[in-house]
């Protein structure tokens, strides 16, 4: 099998065929030509059995890891191949951004159903990955590849840095500490039940209020800017990023039980295309918004004192927006405020 120049549509035939037209080594060199020369301080990178990297000089290394599987996390029939693979990196740089990490290389395995996976699937599966990594000045570095029995698996461990005194970590919010919320929250949750819907990835009825909500769950934008200023000028005490919604960051933001929260319901800034659909649903869109995951924003528990702060706080989120919805308190009880009375605060999504 001959191997694909950089243009990797000037193969056609090649990009139709069938994975198991390529046997294991003929693969790896095909996705070897898809990416650019690898930085200096990658001494090793893919074709050998590990990855040799240059430190970084006074850095800590921030390793984070995520699966995407067919049928749990996304369906075939309603993502492409390149908006799984953009995916499976953003969440990954969700977490390094939530733990104030500068994202550096990531490893890739893949678990491939070979007789329902075409070579050119493969190609757009890396070009997802691909244009994501280039923007952040991310070195695909290695990885592993399997064929599957049955679903899709798409795995990466991905390595970040950063300074010891600009860690972010979910365990430092006290008492007092204000939360605060980048962008929006509802809009992934209410993409994805629309298109478990349809089943489809470009239902003919997709409307204005919906397609900003679906096109958040296919590609999120992990908040790595956001969350690497706010760890180097240590502005939050706390940060969690948004994968399994704001309910669930901020049961574990709080410490389990640790501490407690009150939550002000008419201040969760629930995107305005999720709102109209969980109201179609039939669905409270506050409760819904909470429950919802796959947002990948920022949940951070930020000192009201001093007062620059917060300042210096929403400075550093740029163009996004940053809500104070709540307060961290002495108590355990995770409380929403609501204009009819306090009710215990919906949790997050459960894997089990």
């Amino acid at each position: 099998v001959s191997l694909p120049p950089k243009d990797p549509t000037a193969l056609p035939s090649s990009r139709g065929a069938a994975l198991t037209t390529l046997g294991e080594r003929e693969l790896i060199e095909r996705i070897k030509q898809h990416l650019p020369p690898p930085p200096d301080w990658v001494k090793l990178g893919v074709g050998d059995d590990a990855a040799v990297l240059e430190p970084e000089r006074g850095m800590l290394d921030v390793v984070t890891t995520d699966v995407m599987i067919e049928g749990i996390h996304f369906e075939r029939t309603f993502m492409t191949m390149e908006d799984i693979g953009y995916k499976a990196l953003a969440i990954n740089l969700s977490d390094l951004a939530a733990m104030g990490a500068r994202p550096r290389a990531i490893v890739l395995s893949l678990a491939l159903p070979a007789q329902d996976i075409l070579v050119s699937e493969v190609d757009e599966l890396l070009a997802g990955i691909i244009s994501l990594a280039k923007e952040h000045e991310v070195a695909l570095i290695g990885g592993n590849i399997a064929c599957s029995p049955g679903p899709l698996f798409v795995d990466i461990t991905a390595l970040g840095s950063v300074k010891r005194r600009a860690v972010l970590s979910r365990s430092g919010a006290k008492p007092g500490d204000g939360l605060y919320v980048t962008g929006t929250v509802g809009a992934a949750s209410a993409g994805f039940q629309w298109l478990t819907k349809s089943n489809q990835r470009n239902a003919p009825n997709q409307d204005g209020n919906i397609t900003p909500c679906v096109a958040r769950f296919k590609r999120p934008d992990p908040r790595v800017k956001v969350g690497m200023l706010m760890g180097r000028n240590r502005v939050p005490n706390a940060a969690i990023d948004l994968s399994d919604g704001l309910g669930d960051a901020i049961h574990n933001l709080t410490g389990h039980g640790l501490f407690g929260a009150i939550i002000d319901a008419t201040s969760i800034p629930i995107h305005p295309g999720a709102r109209t659909w969980f109201e179609q649903q039939g669905l409270d869109p506050v409760s819904a918004a909470i429950q919802g995951g796959e947002d990948y924003e920022l949940l951070l528990a930020i000192s009201p004192t001093p007062r620059s702060r917060v300042t210096l706080a929403r400075r550093f989120a740029e163009k996004v927006t940053l809500t104070h919805i709540g307060t961290v308190t002495n108590e355990a009880d995770l409380i929403l405020r609501q204009p009819d009375g306090d009710a215990p605060l919906p949790t997050g999504f459960r894997h089990f």
